[in-house]
């Protein structure tokens, strides 16, 4: 699939569409993602949205009043390393897609390789980005791409000892990494048009300067080797099977071992790379209240409004609520847990009482290890 691609050639394109970017305060943005429905996170959302606000700005006195890139500072990248399903990129989407408004490709890094190898070309990841701006490339080179499962490319030489280790593969882990280098920085840099492997495909010139990069990822077992890197030296044979913390999956890191670079360098990253990351922001496990609050906020209230759209009145009893949580913290899923679990749980109500126009009322609880329902 080719596309038709074009530049806004004249300042007056791309200064109208600068100029209906929202105009928020960094508080304004936080508070903003609260009525959107983002729970919890507080210091990485206030990062995030100094972020956001920061490029926006940015963006404003380059094509708004015309400052020279010269004496701004550069664009920004970010790092976000947290467990499965606690809102890293959910994050972002809300930010860009949502807040802001700008092109945003959500890209997985894991389908990308090492130019020559099979696998997209890692310069197609700015080819999303011309997709997601409608084939401006104007447009896209004011976006941002979120780099997701950017955990999953560390080198063969990962040093964390977990289920999968050292399993990529090189070409798609140090060969990637060492192709995003120059996309990280602001560079200009030659573009497929296509996701294709053609010779004769057309390619076209974009920059980087203005286009933040965010990388997120789970980061699994790198709690054990911030755990090994703070043990005291000894001599003789050691055991790595003391406590289970560092096996984890929903586990929470410190600034401080997320600003260590020697931890990711043990990971399998190389420390050039890292060093690409203006800031690393860790994000914590979800306890049980951020849980609790978006599962009653954000999914039962919209599957509420799904079943009130057919006439039907939804009441789900606390106790679920509690057993499905539970759930989430006993699998370490987070947010993503309590969606699953709730639409397999009640997978059987919603076949049935969509059945039977004679239902308007249904009452789920959870009573002595088991699902109960009633009907009318």
């Amino acid at each position: 699939m080719s596309m038709d691609l074009h530049r806004h050639e004249t300042d007056e394109d791309i200064t109208d569409i600068v100029e209906d970017i929202p105009r928020l305060t960094p508080r304004e943005i936080f508070d903003e993602l609260g009525q959107l429905g983002y729970v919890g996170q507080d210091n990485a959302r206030r990062t995030m949205s100094l972020m956001a606000y920061r490029h926006v700005q940015r963006v404003r006195a380059i094509h708004l009043d015309a400052v020279p890139v010269q004496q701004l500072p550069p664009k920004s990248n970010h790092l976000l390393i947290g467990p499965t399903g606690c809102g890293k990129t959910h994050l972002i989407e809300l930010l860009f897609r949502h807040i802001f408004k700008l092109p945003t490709a959500l890209v997985d890094i894991t389908n990308y390789s090492e130019t020559g190898y099979v696998g997209q070309d890692v310069n197609s990841i700015l080819t999303r980005l011309i997709y997601a701006a409608e084939n401006s490339v104007a447009l896209a080179e004011i976006g941002v791409i979120c780099l997701d499962e950017f955990d999953k490319i560390a080198s063969g030489q990962n040093n964390a000892v977990f289920s999968g280790a050292g399993t990529t593969k090189d070409i798609s882990g140090l060969g990637v990494q060492r192709e995003l280098l120059k996309l990280l920085e602001s560079t200009q840099i030659t573009v497929p048009t296509e996701f294709s492997h053609s010779s004769y495909q057309q390619f076209v010139m974009m920059s980087t300067a203005n286009i933040p990069f965010i990388a997120c990822g789970a980061f699994s077992g790198f709690k054990l080797i911030t755990h090994l890197f703070s043990r005291t030296p000894r001599l003789g044979f050691t055991t790595h099977t003391q406590g289970r913390e560092p096996q984890e999956i929903a586990v929470s890191y410190t600034e401080d071992e997320v600003e260590q670079t020697r931890h990711f360098q043990q990971y399998g990253f190389l420390p050039e790379l890292i060093a690409r990351f203006d800031r690393i922001i860790p994000f914590r496990a979800l306890d049980r209240d951020t849980l609790l609050t978006i599962l009653q906020n954000n999914l039962i209230s919209t599957l509420r409004k799904e079943f009130s759209l057919a006439g039907i009145h939804l009441d789900i009893d606390p106790s679920l609520d509690s057993y499905i949580v539970d759930q989430a913290l006993r699998r370490e899923t987070g947010a993503r847990g309590l969606r699953s679990t709730l639409s397999r749980m009640l997978e059987d109500v919603a076949f049935d009482v969509y059945s039977e126009p004679s239902i308007r009322e249904v009452r789920v609880a959870w009573k002595q290890d088991a699902l109960s329902i009633d009907k009318s």
